[in-house]
């Protein structure tokens, strides 16, 4: 049997920044090519299903290359379950809160599987399904989202944390007993469960929270079609144990007779792009130990979660991060990197220590910059939103240029 780990570590970035203009989301197509070869090795290898969540990422002219290797996609809206079935294929699996009643007919058009949050939300919308499949002869399987109330190892506070205290997401056991003692028969039509718990976490982590998640709902495992394990495994990292992970899906699949479904967001572009950008300025304070680098992009508007999260790192190329104030002396060239937004917070919360100093016209190049970032981008400012382009055989090539026609539609 082939073995990953003597398979090709993720290949280095090899994008030239001299030949970006103005800033630009840059998608290496060998990188998201060595991503997707990894998570198709695990399906190969285990027979389970790989779905691409498109809250992380959803560049739609790249499509071409994720449905070589993955099922379908994973979607959370309308929208989503439209641009999945329209560009990607027709195996669509949705999973949301809540579904609106305007929008639900419409939803069933595009999904081949619909998971639900709640009993209450499946007692509500069953009838409509089956009337659709009775209608149009269509198969549309439903699952429901399960809350193991395991949380594991939080380093952000329980803002990523989908079973903190007080989550919205998902049904714990004492709700998903008491619906079933209420009404025996409440898990007719539902064929999977599906839980969410990770964020960028490892094999070890998956493990760990699977032996909580069996103890909790493993009795209705055997009921069920499939058993969905959500995202945020950093599978594609090289330093992640593949081989551990196939064995555990092949272990879980045979021991409940079910289909593992995976649903990878940033394993996908894990690595698999950049964000290089301008520095248009460069600023000095006699009452700070660094100096300000003013880029031609915005932290507030393309980069959020680091707004968000202040102890996420933003790594950049040639640049050590410095997260500690005192230890700022020891630097020639240290830089705290700022947005071209009139808004005083749109600043990373931590350092970066050059080796040259920055000046105006020098490049910026934010690494691992795709995921969840493309998705969350907005105009706000009227900046400039960051083009998107594919870096392929040495060569950019243009996927999407942001005029002010698109900041004008936007606004009304």
């Amino acid at each position: 049997m082939k073995v990953l780990s003597n398979m090709e570590k993720r290949p280095r970035s090899s994008v030239e920044p001299a030949k970006v203009g103005a800033a630009s989301f840059v998608i290496e197509e060998d990188i998201l090519r060595h991503n997707l070869s990894v998570l198709k090795y695990v399906k190969e290898q285990t027979g389970c299903k790989m779905f691409q969540a498109l809250k992380t990422w959803s560049t739609w002219p790249l499509f071409k290359i994720t449905r070589e290797y993955l099922d379908g996609t994973e979607v959370s809206s309308l929208n989503e379950a439209r641009l999945g079935y329209d560009e990607f294929n027709h195996d669509v699996h949705m999973y949301a809160p809540a579904y609106s009643e305007a929008e639900f007919p419409e939803i069933l058009n595009y999904c081949s599987t619909v998971i639900f949050n709640s009993f209450a939300q499946w007692e509500k919308f069953k009838p409509r399904v089956d009337a659709r499949v009775s209608r149009t002869g269509k198969k549309i399987e439903c699952g429901l989202r399960i809350n193991p109330e395991y949380a594991g190892k939080d380093e952000h506070g329980g803002l990523w944390t989908p079973c903190a205290p007080g989550s919205r997401l998902g049904i714990r056991i004492d709700e998903f007993k008491a619906a079933l003692a209420k009404n025996p028969r409440a898990l007719d039509g539902i064929g999977g469960l599906h839980f969410h718990i990770f964020f960028d976490k490892t094999f070890e982590d998956l493990r760990d929270a699977l032996g909580v998640i069996e103890e909790r709902f493993g009795e209705y495992f055997s009921r069920m079609q499939w058993i969905n394990f959500g995202g945020g495994q950093k599978i594609t990292d090289d330093d992640y144990d593949v081989e551990g992970l196939i064995q555990l899906v092949n272990a879980f699949q045979k021991r409940h007779g079910v289909t593992v479904h995976m649903e990878p967001g940033a394993a996908i572009v894990k690595n698999a792009g950049v964000l290089v950008a301008n520095v248009l300025d460069i600023v000095e304070r006699d009452d700070v130990g660094f100096k300000i680098a003013i880029l031609d992009m915005s932290f507030n508007a393309h980069m959020p979660d680091f707004l968000l999260s202040p102890e996420l790192d933003m790594p950049v190329a040639g640049a050590e991060i410095v997260r500690d104030a005192a230890e700022l002396k020891k630097h020639a060239h240290v830089y705290r990197l700022t947005g071209g937004t009139c808004v005083s917070g749109d600043q990373l919360g931590h350092y970066h220590a050059f080796q040259e100093p920055l000046k105006p016209g020098d490049k910026v190049i934010m690494e691992d910059a795709i995921q969840y970032n493309l998705v969350q981008c907005t105009m706000f400012n009227g900046v400039q939103h960051p083009a998107i382009l594919l870096w392929k055989n040495g060569q950019l090539e243009g996927v999407r240029e942001y005029t002010y026609q698109d900041y004008r539609a936007r606004m009304g």
